[in-house]
């Protein structure tokens, strides 16, 4: 079976090396999609093929819920999605329910779940987890034949595409002093990778799907009044977009025309997702609805 393995660290201890052993800070936590994000990065190539490099795809939403329990491990689990910024829910169901105007969005259609019960410690103190990486996609064939009677593409009906690998999860938490946590939440990060030989429908949905840029906390207010400057809503947040791969040289003259486009491509051998997670205390009536 398929098995990818992601290591969760705290916000910061990235950029720092290791993280020194965790605690675990049991309860019931839900994701904060306001604050929370998945990015999609991918294998690439350079300068006509000379250079190997990486390239952001985009970023995603992520919401879902945590439960931790210290005394009896095999209690905890994990549900969490990560899916396209055009809305603050996923737009379709893991099973590949939707509403026909969901469709007319491409980004509503690709969805990724991950779901674990139960976990035991590694010899360093981290959470280890195995579970079902989820895949749901929707797509549908299009005619764009130009003929005389030709009034723009006409879609097939949607078929919808659901996978299900195992993985393993490897979380890192807090340590014990909870420095510039809050106590009510739990700031986390980490990292997966996973090649095309071994989920390959997962990687190549993914590269495919276009991932708008995530704004996160965003607040707007509309302005007051009409007058000749009256620009509409004003918000603000945090901007997270893929800067993509470098730009391709200008063409020098009518014999470069055209050859700019090989300067840059994407290869899609394997797929990185770094998460970045807020986890927000649940409420007991949030709980008791989650049937936890």
């Amino acid at each position: 079976m398929l098995k990818n393995t992601v290591l969760f660290a705290v916000a910061g201890m990235l950029a720092m090396g290791a993280p020194g052993k965790s605690t675990l800070t049991g309860g019931s936590w839900r994701v904060d999609t306001r604050h929370s994000d998945a990015q999609l990065i991918t294998d690439a190539t350079t300068d006509y093929g000379k250079t190997k490099v990486d390239v952001t795809l985009g970023f995603g939403r992520v919401n879902g819920r945590v439960a931790l329990d210290n005394d009896d491990l095999a209690k905890t689990s994990f549900d969490f999605r990560i899916y396209p910024a055009n809305s603050m829910a996923p737009d379709i169901d893991e099973d590949g329910k939707f509403l026909s105007q969901w469709l007319a969005s491409l980004p509503n259609h690709t969805l990724v779940c991950f779901h674990s019960k139960g976990a035991v410690r590694t010899a360093d103190g981290r959470l280890q987890t195995t579970g079902n990486l989820v895949l749901t996609r929707v797509d549908r064939n299009v005619d764009a034949t130009p003929n005389e009677a030709y009034a723009g593409p006409v879609y097939g009906p949607p078929m919808i595409h659901h996978l299900s690998h195992e993985a393993t999860f490897v979380f890192d938490f807090p340590a014990a002093d909870r420095k510039g946590q809050k106590d009510d939440s739990i700031v986390a990060s980490g990292s997966t990778r996973m090649f095309r030989e071994n989920y390959p429908q997962l990687v190549k949905a993914v590269v495919s799907t276009y991932w708008p840029p995530v704004v996160q906390d965003e607040n707007c207010e509309a302005q007051a009044g009409v007058s000749e400057d009256y620009r509409g809503s004003q918000c603000t947040g945090t901007l997270l977009e893929a800067h993509g791969l470098p730009e391709a040289p200008q063409a020098g003259n009518a014999e470069d025309v055209g050859s700019a486009r090989n300067f840059n491509a994407v290869v899609g051998n394997h797929l990185n997702i770094l998460v970045h997670l807020r986890l927000m205390a649940r409420t007991q009536e949030e709980s008791t609805a989650a049937g936890n």
